[in-house]
Parts: C-alpha cells; structure tokens; sequence
C-alpha cells in the first residue's frame, strides 16, 4: 500500500462524517456519486480513509449534502487541510509504524499538547543518549525487524515541534519512577535531567513530576496524551499507545474523562517550581 492509500486520523475522521451525511439523506454510496459526478470508488475511498481529499472537494460535497453547521465544516475543513501539507514525517513512511508517523503529524499541527507518563521519559524530551539506549532495548523481541537508527532519527525529528516558529503549548505530568530509572547509566541520566530541566524553563512548557508520596491516582492505567487537533479545543483527540498497538479515542464524553483525569494529576503533581526542585535534588544524587 503506498503512503498515499495509507489511512491516518484525519482521513478516518472525514470519512466517517461524509458516510453519516450521506446516510442522513437516505443517499447509497452509488446514488451519492452520481449526485457528486464522482466515481463510487472515490467516494468509497473518501468515506473509508483510503485517501486524502482536497478541502475544495470535501466543501462540494458537504455543500451537495446540505451541511450547514459552520463549526463543523471549519473542523473538517481543517483536517483537510492538514491532512494535505508536506511534513518532515513523509520520508519515515516506508520506515516506521505508520499509526507512529500518524501520531507525529498530529503533534506537529497541535495547538496544544496534554500527557501522562509514568515510568519513562516523554519521547519528546529524550535525549539522544537516552532515546538509542531505550530503542535498542527492544532489540529481539519485536515481530517486525527494528532499525533503531531510523526509530531514533524520527524521535529526533519529532522534537522540531517544541522548537519552532509557532510551537504547542505543551503540559507533562512524569512520575518520579521515570527520573530513577536507569535507562543507560548515571552519565546518560544526568544529562537526560539536565535535558528535562532545561526545557521546563520554555514558556510554552508545563512540566510536573508526579512524587511517590501521591499515592494511588487515577493514572495508574497508563500513559495517554490529549491533543487539540484544531485551535481552541473545537476538536480533541486522545492517544493512547502500547507496545503492540496504538489508538485513538475522540468520542467527547471520553476525552472529557481523561481531560478530568489530567487536571486531577496536575493538582496531585509538584508545582512547576517545586518540580524544578525535585529534578536538581536528584540530578545531585546520581
């Protein structure tokens, strides 16, 4: 399948909002087509994510099924449009995980960026060091072969975001497991917490360290992160990986839920100044 039939989040979510108008109107996918002087398997590839579509295609056919609802063409639309840019991410497709790739696309169009980690360091804040000892511990044990040069290029790459023109707001809540884990050894720890010290400084960064002392929290499921996929919270989406698969949860009620759920932990996290603090105590201890 080539990149350009590959699904992602911005195709499914169009797809299934073009079906449902479609449907609401009684309209078959043939009848629909013929309506939109477009082939049934364009359509069908639209509505199953298989392709990306051009936002003057997509506002012709909500026209044609009588979409009126401002906001939710502008969401689309927006998606659209995102869905079409050229990234950094496009040369890693044959490379990597293409749910991994998705992801890192959906990070760099964010306007702003919630997480939960608990046991390691965010992969946008590792460090080279770091992040070849932690890629290189699946070596062997992975059913598709694993070039850690490229995974490691990529989680390189994917920490443009927080460096450029434009970057998220981006907020982190890490347990104190994950700065006492010894990923590589004292040396590559120290600079991994000067690394995480550093970047709490950033304005746009909110960086927490969850303590030991807080005690059973509602994260203890997992890590997730909460991405505004369009400005201003009009569309949000959380993701949720594990180590055979990643998914996506935009449901409103449920990303509600982990929204809850972050600003609990946040109030349960050391303050930002106070997590500057707890990151010197135990850089000076290693």
């Amino acid at each position: 399948m080539s990149p350009a039939d590959r699904q992602s989040y911005r195709r499914r979510k169009i797809g299934v909002a073009l079906r449902q108008f479609r449907e609401a109107r009684g309209w078959t996918q043939d009848a629909a087509a013929r309506r939109l002087d477009r082939s049934q398997a364009s359509l069908s590839a639209y509505e199953n994510g298989h392709r990306a579509i051009r936002p003057r295609d997509l506002e012709q056919i909500l026209d044609r099924y009588g979409v009126r609802d401002v906001q939710q063409r502008q969401q689309l639309m927006d998606l659209a449009a995102q869905g079409r840019r050229d990234g950094w991410w496009h040369s890693f497709e044959e490379r990597q995980d293409p749910t991994v790739v998705d992801f890192a696309s959906l990070e760099a169009d964010a306007s702003r960026i919630r997480s939960l980690e608990l046991h390691l360091v965010p992969g946008l804040l590792q460090t080279e060091s770091y992040a070849r000892v932690l890629l290189g511990s699946y070596d062997g044990v992975l059913d598709e072969p694993h070039d850690v040069e490229s995974s490691l290029q990529f989680r390189l790459n994917r920490q443009r975001v927080l460096r450029g023109d434009d970057p998220p707001r981006v907020e982190w809540v890490i347990g104190e497991a994950a700065l006492h884990l010894r990923v590589g050894g004292l040396e590559v720890m120290r600079e991994q917490i000067g690394a995480l010290r550093e970047a709490s400084q950033l304005p746009h960064v909110d960086l927490r360290v969850l303590p030991f002392t807080a005690g059973s929290h509602p994260g203890v499921d997992g890590p997730f992160s909460i991405i505004d996929v369009v400005p201003d919270e009009l569309m949000q989406v959380v993701a949720v990986h594990s180590l055979s698969r990643s998914w996506y949860i935009d449901d409103p009620s449920n990303v509600g839920t982990y929204v809850r759920v972050f600003k609990k932990l946040q109030s349960l996290a050391l303050s930002r100044s106070d997590s500057c603090e707890r990151l010197d105590q135990i850089a000076s201890e290693k």
